[in-house]
């Protein structure tokens, strides 16, 4: 099976590196895999270099894609022009920029895809990836699907149209699944519901016993206002106050990173904070497992402009490492960090979260038992093998089943 993968920007920039795993997936089942990035951007993690060969990386516009452009509308006007039609929401004229920028890429991509005899195209992001995708499959007639996750839920860019030709969209929640139905149109089927998987250590993390006077815990997000790393700063520096340090690695990169340097300075914890940088998945994945933490955080808000959590990968890997996990009740977190599995505090409120940092430092019982319900959850509802496997069938088979969620 030959499928062609749509990204914002996989393998390149530093956001989606949670599709990494996915691929990885199909590929190890034998299926042949192309990675076509909506744009191209700067190399950031080690992993991307694994792919290159297989991406096809061109910015929106350069000279090969205004040739196949220019051959493909020559060989079928009527469908190029009425496809770009279709990408026009009266309703929403903010999207029309957005949506006419990927219109030639698209077009070249549906050529391109013919051309390598691609079986399926599948789309992470119903925004503006999936437009390209729309138009690559109507060009094409090859069929495509979308995964999607959560602020792209909410730009609401022609959901009703994709969902028209999409063989199948995926929610990764149900929150979003909830989210997409309401932005269809009337009769449309609904979205699957399928957790996007992670893989997990064969054991469990080591973790230390008893009471702790210092806690070591880990943070793996991009500095943006949605993670909620100004809500942990000013927990880490109350708990402070309460007799516990809570020994901070920060990895990942960010717009907010100089404004969090800042405010650690400000808070006197600077001494707890270390800002780690990008790390590969794999260095990700042997610190989570190594027994060199106590806990993973990640304590999620709704920003400003709306955003949210879908499900968070991170927490998944976490918790399938055998770590004790704090999140917040954000977005899908609630469906992943269930009741025994980890500690969920509201968004926002930095005294229940340094409440919860002190009581998993204190009370070693309650750290062993969340780590062990928490892999036990992801062992049995977010097993790559399983989503992965199951993936492959929706888009393998002639018609997708049209599942309530």
């Amino acid at each position: 099976m030959r499928v062609l993968y749509i990204t914002k920007n996989l393998p390149y920039g530093a956001d989606e590196a949670f599709i990494y795993a996915e691929v990885d997936d199909h590929l190890n089942a034998g299926w042949d895999v192309a990675i076509v990035p909506v744009r191209k951007m700067a190399l950031v993690h080690d992993d991307g270099r694994k792919l290159l060969s297989r991406t096809w990386g061109r910015g929106l516009i350069d000279p090969a894609i205004v040739a196949g452009f220019a051959a493909e509308l020559l060989r079928q006007p009527v469908l190029v022009l009425s496809v770009l039609g279709s990408t026009i929401d009266h309703r929403r004229p903010g999207l029309w920029p957005r949506n006419m920028a990927v219109w030639a890429k698209g077009v070249w991509l549906g050529r391109q895809a013919r051309r390598w005899q691609a079986d399926h195209i599948h789309v992470h992001w119903i925004a503006v990836p999936a437009t390209m995708a729309l138009i690559a499959a109507r060009v094409s007639g090859i069929p495509f699907s979308i995964t999607a996750h959560r602020y792209d839920i909410a730009q609401g860019n022609i959901i009703h149209e994709k969902s028209r030709h999409a063989k199948f969209i995926r929610a990764i929640d149900r929150v979003g699944a909830v989210e997409i139905t309401a932005k269809q149109a009337a009769a449309q089927f609904a979205p699957l519901l399928l957790r996007m998987g992670v893989n997990f250590p064969e054991a469990p993390a080591v973790l230390q016993s008893g009471p702790l006077p210092r806690l070591r815990a880990l943070i793996a997000a991009r500095m943006i206002a949605k993670k909620g790393h100004e809500t942990l700063f000013r927990s880490i520096a109350a708990a402070r106050h309460d007799g516990i340090e809570v020994m901070l690695d920060l990895l990942g990169e960010g717009p907010l990173e100089g404004h969090l340097q800042q405010l650690a300075g400000k808070l006197a914890i600077a001494d707890l904070i270390t800002f780690g940088g990008v790390v590969s998945h794999n260095a990700l994945m042997r610190r989570l497992s190594s027994g060199d933490y106590d806990l993973a955080v990640l304590p999620s808000v709704t920003a400003l402009d709306g955003d949210k959590e879908g499900i968070p990968v991170f927490l998944m890997e976490a918790m399938g490492a055998g770590l004790p996990v704090i999140a917040t009740d954000n977005g899908g977190i609630a469906e992943l960090v269930i009741e025994g599995s980890g500690l969920l505090v509201p968004e926002y409120d930095v005294p229940a979260l340094s409440e919860a940092l002190v009581q998993l430092a204190r009370d070693g019982e309650l750290r062993m038992r969340l780590a062990a319900a928490g892999r036990a959850q992801v062992i049995e509802n977010f097993d790559l093998r399983n989503t992965g496997r199951r993936l492959r069938q929706l888009m393998s088979t002639e018609t997708a089943p049209r599942v309530d969620f």
